[in-house]
C-alpha cells in the first residue's frame, strides 16, 4: 500500500512518529509521501524524508498561506526542490470554501508554483476546494501531470482533469457512509488515474472516524476502491501502487 499525501510531521505525531514509521512493513506500506503545505511543513517534509527509506517528501504553498508569505519564498523553495527525495511541488491550489487568503492571491501564487514545476519537470499536488473549474481553467495553460488529492468534485470536473492527464486522490471521503454520490462518481474514473491517501491526521475514514488518520489506514480506501470496481483488495493495491510509482517516478 501506498499513502501519496500524509502530513506525518504535525505536532500531532510528535509522541510517536518514530513508532508510526517503524511500522510501515508491518502495516503494508511500501512508502509515503509527506506533502508539504507551507514553508516551515515543507521544510520538515523533506528532513522527514532524508531520515527514513520510506518516506519521500512534496513541497509547496497550500492556498490557504499565500497571504502570509514573505519575500524570498521562491528561492526558498526552489532550494527545498534542489534536495532528494522531494517528488513533486504541493500541496498547492485554490480553496474558496474558506478563503484564507483573497482569490486572487491564490490564483496568483497557484500560478507561480506551477510554473515553478514546469520548469523542473515536477508533478503537483493540488488542493482543490469550491474551486475545480478556475483551478482546470489556469492548469490548462501549463503542461504539468498532476493529482487532485482528495477528490470531491462532480463527473464534469472529473472528466476536463483526466482529458489533462491529471490523477485523483482518493482517501477518507470517499468511505463516509453518506458519500454515496462521490463514490457513484468515482466509479467513472480510469483505475490507472487513481491514488490512494490519506491526508492523515485528517479524514480519518469510517471505520476509525473521529479518531486521528494515520498512514496505515490507506487500506480503508483500497477496500471501499475494491467495493466501488468490483474487484479483490490485491488487485486494487497493486493497480493504485503501480500508478502511484509511476507518477512519482519510484522504482
Amino acid at each position: 500500500m501506498i499513502d501519496t499525501h500524509s502530513h506525518l510531521s504535525m505536532k500531532d505525531f510528535d509522541e510517536d512518529r518514530e513508532r508510526i514509521v517503524e511500522n510501515f512493513e508491518e502495516d503494508g506500506l511500501e512508502f509515503i509521501v509527506e506533502v508539504g503545505f507551507d514553508m516551515n511543513s515543507s521544510q520538515k517534509a523533506v528532513s522527514f524524508a532524508k531520515m527514513h527509506d520510506r518516506v519521500y517528501a512534496s513541497v509547496g504553498i497550500h492556498p490557504h498561506d499565500v497571504v502570509s508569505l514573505e519575500n524570498g519564498w521562491q528561492e526558498e523553495i526552489e532550494l527545498l526542490l534542489n534536495q532528494k527525495k522531494v517528488m513533486a511541488v504541493g500541496e498547492i491550489g485554490l480553496d474558496y470554501y474558506r478563503d484564507l487568503s483573497p482569490r486572487n492571491l491564490q490564483r496568483e501564487y497557484f500560478e507561480h508554483q506551477l510554473e515553478i514545476a514546469q520548469q523542473r519537470h515536477l508533478s503537483v499536488i493540488l488542493h482543490v476546494r469550491d474551486a475545480y473549474f478556475d483551478a482546470y481553467d489556469i492548469i490548462r495553460h501549463f503542461n504539468l501531470v498532476g493529482v487532485v488529492h482528495s477528490f470531491n468534485g462532480e463527473k464534469d470536473d472529473l472528466k476536463r482533469f483526466f482529458d489533462l492527464g491529471f490523477y485523483i486522490g482518493v482517501g477518507g471521503m470517499a468511505t463516509y457512509k453518506k458519500n454515496d454520490d462521490l463514490r457513484k462518481i468515482l466509479s467513472f474514473a480510469p483505475l490507472d488515474r487513481i491514488l490512494t491517501e490519506t491526508d492523515c491526521p485528517y479524514l480519518a475514514p469510517q471505520p476509525v472516524r473521529g479518531k486521528r488518520n494515520e498512514p496505515k489506514y490507506v487500506r480503508f480506501a483500497i477496500e471501499t476502491l475494491s467495493l466501488i470496481f468490483n474487484l479483490p483488495f490485491d488487485e486494487i493495491e497493486k493497480i493504485t501502487s503501480d500508478n502511484a510509482k509511476r507518477f512519482f517516478g519510484i522504482h
